[in-house]
């Protein structure tokens, strides 16, 4: 489970899912089925993700980047790689802020 920023450098602990950016590390579904099954999260506070994003390695190792200036201005990126048979992506959600309406997050 995510229990704080991935950057650590920052100290801010995991409360809500809208309170940031979540990535979820898992076997990329493009290649043949394997026997061994990857899940892992990770999650950017809402600061860091401002600045930064999350890419996978050639290593196959989850590290932080900084955004470039332009998209930090414009606001939206999305993070998709791919590594030696693992898929790094950032995870949007749904959620009910009431009973009549939703908001996207992510």
């Amino acid at each position: 489970m995510v229990a704080k920023c991935s950057n650590p450098s920052c100290s801010a602990r995991f409360r809500r899912l809208k309170e940031g950016k979540l990535f979820r590390l898992e076997t990329d579904p493009l290649l043949k089925p394997t026997s061994v099954k990857v899940k892992e999260y990770f999650w950017l506070c809402r600061d860091c993700s401002l600045i930064m994003t999350l890419r996978l390695g050639e290593d196959a190792k989850v590290s932080q980047v900084l955004l470039p200036k332009l998209v930090q201005h414009n606001g939206e990126f999305i993070s998709v790689n791919r590594q030696k048979g693992l898929l790094l992506r950032e995870v949007s959600f749904w959620v009910k802020r009431d009973r009549e309406d939703l908001e996207f997050t992510g």
